[in-house]
């Protein structure tokens, strides 16, 4: 009777463990997403700046991805790769803010497409990284 009772106690235990690993897991993939989808609206921000030349936009817009890049969520790795591959692409949004400062539309349009390149490659390696992981 006393192992039963232990056998239920520890499966009941196992199962709201793994069910709070569970939700866990749903509300940073759903903390990724929102933070995500913020640093996707402001790089479209920037496009819809570059294709109207209001460098004012693509300023501001690079404002805002230079302090998301700067927020806690950013880090979802910590290896040294990644934290280039971050300072890398602040410098590159450095630049973009720096063109646009400048009313440079080429200068802006081309720190855009580095900025793009950064996050794309870094995108490829925390995917790479999260493979080795599992």
């Amino acid at each position: 009777m006393k192992y039963k009772l232990l056998l239920v106690s520890l499966t009941v235990v196992l199962g709201v463990t793994a069910g709070l690993f569970a939700m866990q897991d749903q509300t940073t993939e759903r903390s990724s997403s929102k933070f995500m989808r913020k640093k996707l609206d402001y790089m479209s921000d920037i496009i819809e700046g570059l294709a109207v030349e209001d460098f004012s936009q693509i300023s501001q817009a690079a404002d805002r991805l230079t302090l998301l890049s700067h927020e806690a969520d950013w880090n979802i790795v910590t290896n040294q790769s990644y934290l280039d591959s971050s300072d890398l692409f602040r410098q590159s949004v450095q630049r973009l803010r720096d063109e646009s400062k400048k009313e440079n539309l080429d200068g802006a349009t081309i720190a855009h497409f580095e900025v793009t390149l950064n996050c794309v490659r870094c995108h490829r390696s925390v995917r790479q990284s999260h493979k080795l992981e599992k």
